[in-house]
């Protein structure tokens, strides 16, 4: 990542979402989550990015629509150690599944 794509420090958050979650769900959790700890912050304009900054709309691997569940088994990772990033005009957040 070029130092743009670099995420914020002291800009992440835990959030709960259930398995089957699309990005839209993701994006609205992180956003909630973000808007209860810093009421400064101005979000607008949020997409949702994998940690190498491509634009989350599908799976990784594949044409499949993005699920939390179907990126977890692509992963091989456990929920609590995946990390996807929100970007809101050139910052970039970091949104961590619990």
């Amino acid at each position: 990542m070029d130092q743009r794509n670099c995420p914020i420090r002291g800009k992440r958050c835990f959030i709960n979402i259930r398995k089957k979650a699309n990005a839209n769900e993701v994006i609205a959790a992180g956003l909630s989550k973000f808007r209860a700890h810093d009421r400064q912050a101005l979000l607008t304009n949020v997409s949702l990015h994998y940690p190498d900054g491509s634009f989350v709309s599908t799976l990784p691997e594949g044409d499949e629509l993005f699920c939390i569940s179907a990126y977890k088994g692509q992963l091989m990772k456990d929920y609590q150690r995946i990390v996807l990033y929100l970007r809101s005009d050139g910052e970039l957040l970091s949104v961590f599944r619990s």
